[in-house]
């Protein structure tokens, strides 16, 4: 095992906060080993269901109730349940933010800084396809991965932008319920699980990443309803990023206020009481700081969002009525160039944005034809599709679906979903008994 070179001010920092427990700290960071974590998708699957059928024996992560450790040698990212969306690798002490925030269906909540997306997807667990999630990254070149993410897990009530948050207030000023800022940090909580994370803190120290967050935490205060909840949070250690940001943005925003947090399984109170302390020394994950803001006051109901199917083109209405068995109250529908989406309806005009997905990706329209997504069918339940082909739980067809390869099949011509038992993998087109392979070319199995 290479021994991590630790900054000078990292490890002074530390000793101000831990004092006699700080050995026990670096012992942890230099020599312990992290338990990797995956949280069941339920949009997809119960977790009592899932504990039923999975391939691995699993235990419950504390703070996350479909959070679970698995075992070092197993490789879930290799197994079909991955393909179907059924859970999501994520490390555990992330899991503890969107925990924290917890969202209910009905809610409108913005994930600010969000790629590659796994605390969105808990997000949109959460919110069981009621209400939506706007998720959000600065950069654009992380957002094929959030994209993937929120196709893979089934979230059919996502808009995925690309902006700063200034620019998301012009649309979307006092309107969210909840947010979540996980902020750009300086990673000291990845010292151990990412050696290069030294360089990063030393490239962009604490000072630097202060600045950054009291920008954005004083930016994404402006989206969220009066009566709403922020959480901030990041995977750093230092007082500067953490409690100092929360501290200064609240003396300089009396509008907000801390809601105190009650430790539990090992997570502590940071020096604040509405902030709570992940340590790797003290539990089995990364660390990690999670704070809790309330906006003081009261907003007015939601307004009706009105009602009535969305209006689609002809050739999509078409394929809709052959294939689709799904309700489209709650949305409208909207092109961009070839391809078209559904869109909740309560979302605002996202005029002036850079929008990478506005709503449920439903599909591409060819020449005399339409050609249904992947996000589509992943975000759908065997009952709405019209034509199926399922297999069971370790049938070759699987493996060889997940490679693209086609297959002969029984059964009238036209688009079909593929199945492992009740989850969907993704489409395919019966052809003179030959199943045409439409599974996603960067999403096969090598």
């Amino acid at each position: 095992m290479i021994k991590i070179r630790l900054p000078n001010g990292f490890s002074k920092e530390i000793e101000e906060i831990l004092g006699d427990n700080t050995p026990v700290f670096i012992e942890a960071l230099e020599n312990g080993t992290a338990r990797p974590g995956l949280r069941v998708n339920t949009l997809k699957i119960s977790v009592a269901d899932f504990l039923q059928i999975s391939p691995w024996p699993l235990e419950q992560i504390p703070w996350c109730q479909e959070g679970f450790y698995y075992p070092q040698e197993a490789r879930p990212a290799k197994h079909h349940y991955y393909h179907a969306g059924l859970y999501y690798l994520q490390e555990p002490s992330a899991m503890a933010p969107v925990a924290i925030l917890d969202p209910k269906p009905g809610d409108r909540v913005l994930d600010l800084c969000a790629a590659p997306g796994g605390k969105s997807l808990q997000i949109a667990a959460r919110l069981q396809g009621k209400g939506f999630l706007v998720t959000n990254d600065l950069y654009p070149d992380r957002l094929k991965a959030l994209t993937r993410n929120i196709e893979q897990s089934g979230v059919g009530n996502a808009t995925i932008l690309n902006e700063t948050p200034q620019r998301l207030a012009k649309n979307f000023a006092d309107f969210f319920d909840k947010i979540l800022v996980d902020a750009p940090c300086s990673g000291e909580g990845m010292f151990r699980k990412d050696g290069r994370a030294v360089l990063g803190w030393e490239e962009y120290p604490p000072i630097f990443c202060h600045r950054r967050q009291i920008g954005i935490l004083e930016e994404a205060s402006r989206l969220l309803k009066p009566g709403g909840y922020l959480v901030y949070s990041t995977c750093t250690f230092n007082r500067q990023e953490n409690e100092e940001v929360i501290k200064e943005f609240l003396n300089n925003n009396q509008d907000y206020e801390g809601v105190i947090l009650e430790p539990f399984a090992n997570l502590v109170n940071g020096e604040v009481p509405y902030s709570l302390r992940l340590w790797p020394h003290r539990l089995e994950g990364e660390g990690h700081f999670v704070a809790k803001l309330h906006r003081k006051g009261s907003s007015e109901p939601k307004e009706n969002i009105g009602s009535g199917s969305a209006s689609f083109p002809e050739i999509l209405k078409e394929f809709w009525q052959e294939n689709i068995k799904l309700p489209t109250d709650n949305y409208t529908y909207t092109a961009y160039g070839d391809h078209c989406f559904l869109v909740p309806r309560e979302l605002p005009s996202l005029d002036g944005l850079k929008v990478s997905r506005p709503g449920l990706f439903l599909g591409e329209f060819k020449t005399k034809r339409f050609e249904p997504s992947q996000a589509l069918i992943m975000a759908l339940t065997k009952e709405q599709i019209q034509n199926t082909i399922s297999f069971e739980r370790g049938d070759r067809e699987i493996s060889i679906y997940l490679r693209g390869q086609t297959f002969p099949v029984e059964g009238k011509s036209g688009w079909v979903g593929v199945f492992m038992d009740r989850f969907p993998l993704g489409w395919g087109k019966v052809s003179n008994g030959v199943l045409k392979n439409h599974y996603p070319k960067a999403w096969r199995l090598i």
